[in-house]
């Protein structure tokens, strides 16, 4: 037991210097009321007592703290027989495992003075150890919970205690987890998370504290005066859809190489074009022409001019997601040319695919 005693004096010792060097950011100071239950060794002879306890505590760093503790009790003995009062005073090291979530888990050991005042009073050094966890509920507030074992080294008794209490606490620890929690806009997402930080109060947001947008058109909620716009439409800072009180019109024009009806790369921004458009104004419909130049048979030319109008009708559909139904391709052949075909140049002026789009809405105000 004498070999006990040494080594905790001895590891206590150890502790203090090591918090010397911790962090100063989490330097803070606790004060620890509580109330315990002690349950005494059986040689005592003593019932189990309600304890009250006060701690002053020190945080020196991330993990270590050091705290002193005075502890009071009212003694009686089993039978009746007598009755006491127990004053116990303690210097103890905290070691704090690590911050999960609100919780602070440690394990405790320390030294200390007990006093029994009976008819006859009787003094022991004692020595403590156990572990407890700390509940942050503010930066300033928390609950503390433990359990230690405490051995009388003078009497070999071993008691236990377990005990509950609430502390408050002040420093520079304090003010920086302060300003990690704090939320300025008051939407529940700590800043240090908000992205978002300049929310209006009251208004409803995501986990990212942003204001939420339910139908996903850019403009939040609380702004949206149309709040269930069907996806993919472009909208005004209203949250509406575009409105125009004039007539609107968009046309594409697409040359095709000589026998092909193959889209090419350098006409692919007329096809995106076009279906800007087409999200921009979901009333539109549009008829895709197709057509050719004279050379060729005229029944393979009026093929040709449909597979190239329906080249176009895929494009839409397939790479911008158009609605099919929206689209009609047809082919004109070679029957409507716009130029020579005498020439290179007229014959592929007239190998193309055009569409005129338009649209007339009245705008609501």
């Amino acid at each position: 037991m004498r070999t006990l005693y040494a080594g905790s004096v001895l590891a206590l010792a150890a502790a203090l210097p090591l918090t010397g060097v911790a962090e100063e950011d989490y330097s803070r100071w606790y004060i620890n009321p509580a109330v315990g239950l002690q349950s005494f060794d059986s040689d005592r002879k003593q019932k189990d007592e309600v304890t009250g306890m006060l701690g002053l505590e020190y945080r020196w760093g991330e993990h270590w703290s050091t705290e002193l503790r005075y502890l009071r009790s009212s003694l009686h003995q089993k039978g009746g027989l007598s009755s006491a009062d127990l004053d116990q005073l303690y210097l103890d090291g905290l070691y704090y495992l690590g911050t999960f979530g609100n919780f602070e888990p440690y394990l405790a050991f320390g030294i200390g003075h007990a006093r029994f005042d009976y008819k006859r009073r009787h003094d022991e050094t004692q020595i403590n150890a156990g572990a407890g966890v700390r509940y942050n509920i503010t930066p300033n507030w928390s609950v503390r919970a433990d359990v230690r074992g405490i051995n009388g080294l003078d009497s070999e008794n071993t008691d236990t205690l377990a005990s509950l209490g609430i502390s408050y606490a002040w420093g520079p620890g304090t003010r920086q987890q302060t300003a990690a929690v704090a939320d300025s806009d008051g939407d529940g997402v700590p800043d240090d998370r908000d992205l978002c930080p300049n929310t209006p109060a009251g208004v409803a947001v995501d986990s990212d504290g942003c204001p939420l947008d339910s139908d996903g058109d850019g403009v939040p909620d609380y702004l949206d005066e149309c709040p269930n716009t069907p996806a993919g439409r472009e909208v005004d800072e209203r949250g509406c859809p575009y409105e125009l009180t004039e007539t609107v019109e968009m046309e594409l024009s697409i040359n095709f190489a000589y026998d092909s009806d193959e889209v090419p790369e350098s006409f692919l921004h007329e096809v995106e074009r076009a279906a800007q458009f087409l999200k921009r104004y979901a009333d539109v419909e549009a008829v895709i022409e197709g057509h050719t130049d004279s050379t060729g048979p005229a029944a393979y030319n009026q093929k040709l001019s449909e597979r190239r109008a329906e080249a176009v009708r895929r494009l839409l559909t397939e790479r911008y997601g158009i609605d099919a139904s929206r689209l009609q391709a047809v082919g004109h052949g070679e029957s409507q040319p716009i130029a020579d075909n005498d020439t290179p140049e007229g014959r592929l002026a007239n190998r193309r695919v055009v569409a005129v789009m338009k649209t007339q809405v009245t705008t609501s105000e």
